[in-house]
């Protein structure tokens, strides 16, 4: 089975990556500003929405599977963006990052079929083999949205990194600094030409469980390993039957069953 390296949009198609590259810095400029994302991530798909005037809702709850990372999905006109919070941080991040793509892919008319079919990212897809050619061009697209060339250079040269000795702390170090997955960092920094194949190859062969141990030795990139408890949302619904509520739009029996409804949901998702 091919890994990382074989299976990314870099290596099996490098215009396409280009041309995402060039994507990814304009939409940045658009809608991200010249900074790190990390967990701006969601305020930037809202911005988007927003410019693009579409109804859309990012849902963040316990989905109780750790395969499962996120799923995008069009309902009466309106997107939902669902990302499983028990998963480390840094992951939804990226999950967001890559469903974005999809959605820009919906409302750009390049490609329709993902939204109203439902699209969903698992980790086998985030991590190594994209099961279509729009799930691996959003895994390159999360990448270059979240660690931009020029913005990963600039932090190896603010911070001393020695591009010719890059080893796993390294990359830990950058992990914290833009908040992404091991593997996608790695593969950023040769797709940026930061390192070269072997070393790529030689990091990718590091274990997750002694980048784990190294992380929670050091101290570097822990705060995105944390799961999301704490960072559930649900969309616009808690926020609508607040402002119900408070306007009395709706009758005391209606009232009741929706915050009974809102109450056995968090109850269910393990949120109380």
């Amino acid at each position: 089975m091919k890994g990382v390296l074989e299976n990314s949009l870099f290596e099996t198609q490098p215009h396409k990556f280009e041309h995402l590259n060039e994507l990814a810095r304009q939409f940045a400029t658009i809608y991200c500003g010249n900074s790190i994302v990390k967990d701006n991530i969601f305020a930037v798909i809202e911005n988007y929405a927003r410019k693009k005037e579409i109804h859309l809702e990012i849902l963040r709850f316990p989905i109780h599977d750790e395969e499962l990372w996120a799923m995008t999905f069009l309902k009466k006109g309106t997107i939902f963006v669902c990302v499983n919070s028990e998963l480390a941080l840094c992951k939804q991040f990226f999950a967001a990052a890559h469903e974005l793509y999809h959605i820009y892919c919906y409302v750009e008319d390049a490609d329709q079929s993902y939204i109203k079919n439902g699209s969903m990212l698992d980790s086998d897809t985030a991590n190594e083999t994209g099961k279509t050619q729009e799930d691996v061009e959003a895994n390159a697209f999360a990448g270059l949205l979240l660690m931009p060339d020029q913005l990963l250079s600039n932090q190896i040269d603010l911070f001393g990194i020695d591009k010719d000795d890059m080893d796993t702390d390294s990359v830990l170090s950058l992990m914290d600094m833009f908040a992404i997955p091991y593997k996608a960092t790695v593969l950023r920094l040769y797709e940026s030409n930061c390192i070269k194949r072997h070393k790529a190859e030689e990091l990718f062969r590091v274990t997750a469980e002694d980048v784990a141990k190294r992380v929670e030795l050091t101290g570097k990139a822990k705060r995105w390993q944390l799961d999301g408890s704490g960072t559930e949302s649900f969309g616009t619904l808690l926020e609508k039957a607040d402002y119900n509520t408070e306007h009395d739009y709706l009758t005391e029996s209606r009232e009741k069953e929706d915050w009974k409804y809102i109450s056995e949901l968090k109850k269910e998702l393990g949120m109380d």
